[in-house]
């Protein structure tokens, strides 16, 4: 009995489990056979992506700047090789297109298996060799890819920037990204890729054994979409002649200071140059010495040439990203705030005419009473010269440091601390752009330092806290309650001390102030062009309204006349011609450390009637702002304004 009932048991656990089992397979076979067959189909379909063309850069004419051309590029398919075939492949392959073996070989095993990787593109007599011996490389195909072409070699290359492999960082912010396509690295390229791009296009196909088996209907790429930048081609070139003419100018003169003995420091080989619609701020032109040609990096830019161009900053564009003591191109802001905030000269100084609002500019300014009550004698850029007793105009017209130095000390004297107008000044600096980004449509702008009391206190907090990190301040002052004093106030007001700006921070602030006091936000790119045809204009921000009165801007507007036809600025000017009297300018010649050479600066305005352009020169160890900088500047708005360009040569030594 007891037999018979253990073996009903076994059975029925063998009915059971034989039951569960049959069940799975008519589940598996009948119920979910169809998906899961269709799955396994999915799954031998092998997806790739076509290369779309990135759309065209043209500048504000129409004139092509950077296309796309097809050519022919080597592209290897780790599907279609097997194992022991790699070696023969890629030896084969790399003796074809004459590089390293082994980099070859990294980027094969980089792809990973079925992995598929673009060599790059090559000569049509290099891809017809290897269409030759294609029976001999399985896996290895040629396609055709656009590949990106640089009409005007390195012209406004800084602006419309260069095209690279997507790094890490650039796969992590868009993972999208197909890492054998090259994105845009700096410039327009960079700023607008993602319009530029377009959508890639892609090809499906089954594998059998190395083998294609079966295609689906491909899906054709879409070129990107068209920038059209503010850039006039025909003045860009005008610019950067000028800027490169105008470093050689600046070191034949220091060739006869060195036969003169003269102190110099060093070799002039780095400067920008800024051309802005002062109504739209439109970047009409912008250069930056040195440069590079874009068209290096299409295929891959080789170490060596990236190591030259690397070392000597090349990539590094000044105009945006090049900081400097913006000198006495400054005195024109000094000069409208005193006038629209009635900023006070300081009381019983010798030489200072407070309540006639004049200064003796001498050439010295002796000040008894600074910060510890030390006597201390400022020389200005001209002693041993003697100008007379000036007011704010002819003071801005001889750049007369003792003036806005006055200013400066007068301010600071008026409005101690917690006082709300201590920082009128530097209110009024950040207002027209100064000390932060101008909002331009490139990546990388520098912000530049806009020096108060408040920032000082802070570096004075860092400095006493980290004393092994360079230092900001002097040491004597962290032994004082506040590191900040009058003569730091009086070297911002002639653009000089901490004060730092890029060569577009100084185009934007004139453009406000010739413009009545708008402030927005320059812009490279001037419309969009969409695949379909449809063109959007790039909206320009206003970014804030400066109270600037008429009369002020007026009486600044003729100053700055004066600075060409009788002040520092004269010689440059001399064969200006026609149009002088709707020409207006400042010098400034910017102080650096004690071992480098002064930065040499001018800023043009034209016409004066109705100020269009704002040009901003500025060339780093130049020398004199008066002497090198203004024939450059003259140089390109003669251009500007239909005379003939006269010979970059050297002007007055002044300010």
């Amino acid at each position: 009995m007891r037999f018979a009932v253990r073996l009903s048991v076994v059975g029925l656990v063998f009915v059971t489990m034989f039951s569960v089992v049959g069940l799975r397979l008519w589940f598996i076979q009948v119920a979910q056979g169809p998906a899961i067959a269709s799955a396994a189909t999915e799954q031998t379909w092998i997806q790739r992506s076509v290369h779309a063309p990135r759309g065209d850069i043209f500048d504000r004419n129409g004139k092509l700047l950077a296309t796309s051309r097809i050519v022919p590029a080597v592209v290897v398919d780790r599907t279609f090789i097997q194992p022991d075939q790699r070696k023969e492949v890629v030896d084969r392959l790399a003796a074809l297109l004459a590089i390293d073996r082994t980099h070859l070989d990294e980027m094969y095993e980089k792809a990973g298996i079925n992995g598929r990787f673009e060599v790059g593109s090559v000569s049509a007599e290099v891809a017809y060799r290897i269409n030759e011996e294609l029976d001999r490389l399985p896996g290895v195909e040629i396609i055709k890819v656009p590949e990106r072409i640089y009409i005007n070699g390195p012209t406004a290359a800084h602006a419309i920037g260069h095209l690279g492999l997507p790094d890490a960082s650039d796969l992590e912010e868009r993972p999208e990204l197909d890492p054998s396509v090259r994105v845009g690295k700096l410039g327009i390229e960079k700023f607008y890729d993602e319009l530029l791009q377009g959508i890639p296009g892609t090809e499906e196909y089954r594998v059998r054994r190395g083998q294609i088996i079966d295609t689906r209907p491909s899906v054709s790429p879409t070129q990107g979409s068209s920038v059209v930048l503010s850039i006039d081609l025909g003045l860009q070139e005008v610019v950067e002649m000028a800027l490169e003419e105008g470093i050689q100018l600046s070191n034949e003169v220091k060739d006869i200071d060195r036969a003169e003995d003269r102190e110099v420091f060093s070799v002039t080989e780095r400067g920008a140059a800024v051309v802005l619609d002062a109504d739209t701020f439109e970047v009409l032109a912008a250069a930056s010495f040195p440069d590079f040609d874009p068209q290096f990096f299409v295929a891959g830019i080789d170490a060596d040439r990236f190591q030259e161009l690397n070392e000597s900053r090349a990539f590094n564009n000044l105009a945006t990203n090049g900081l400097y003591p913006p000198a006495s191109t400054f005195k024109a802001i000094t000069y409208t705030v005193t006038r629209e905030e009635n900023l006070p000269l300081p009381e019983n100084i010798e030489g200072i005419d407070a309540d006639n609002r004049q200064v003796h500019c001498d050439g010295t300014l002796e000040l008894p009473q600074l910060a510890d009550g030390t006597p201390q004698v400022k020389k200005d850029w001209y002693y041993p010269r003697n100008y007379g007793w000036l007011g704010l105009s002819s003071a801005l017209e001889v750049s007369c440091n003792i003036y806005f130095w006055s200013v400066g000390l007068g301010t600071y004297q008026a409005y101690r601390a917690d006082h709300p107008k201590e920082t009128v000044l530097q209110d009024w600096a950040k207002m027209l752009g100064y000390g932060s980004e101008t909002g331009i449509d490139l990546i990388n702008e520098a912000g530049g330092v806009v020096p108060t009391r408040e920032l000082f206190e802070e570096w004075k907090e860092y400095q006493l806290e980290n004393p092994e990190q360079p230092p900001r301040l002097d040491r004597s002052r962290l032994d004082i309650a506040s590191p900040w004093l009058g003569g730091d106030l009086m070297d911002f007001a002639i653009g000089q001390g901490a004060f730092t700006a890029t060569p577009l921070q100084v185009a934007v602030s004139y453009a406000a102030l010739v413009n009545g006091g708008k402030v927005y936000e320059p812009r490279l790119a001037k419309e969009i062009i969409r695949p379909d045809g449809t063109v959007e204009p790039v909206e320009t921000v206003l970014r804030r309204t400066v109270p600037i009165s008429e009369e002020t801007r007026r009486s600044l507007l003729a100053d700055l006349n004066r600075v060409v036809t009788t002040g520092t600025a004269r010689g440059a000017f001399a064969s200006f011609g026609e149009g002088l009297s709707q020409v207006g300018g400042k010098t400034g010649t910017g102080q650096s450390v004690k071992t480098r050479d002064n930065h040499a600066w001018f800023v043009g305005v034209t016409p004066l009637d109705n100020p269009k352009y704002v040009v901003v020169v500025l060339l780093e160890e130049g020398g004199s702002g008066g002497g090198v900088a203004a024939p450059v500047a003259r140089h390109i708005l003669q251009y500007l304004t239909g005379n003939e360009p006269t010979p970059i040569v050297q002007g007055n030594r002044e300010d």
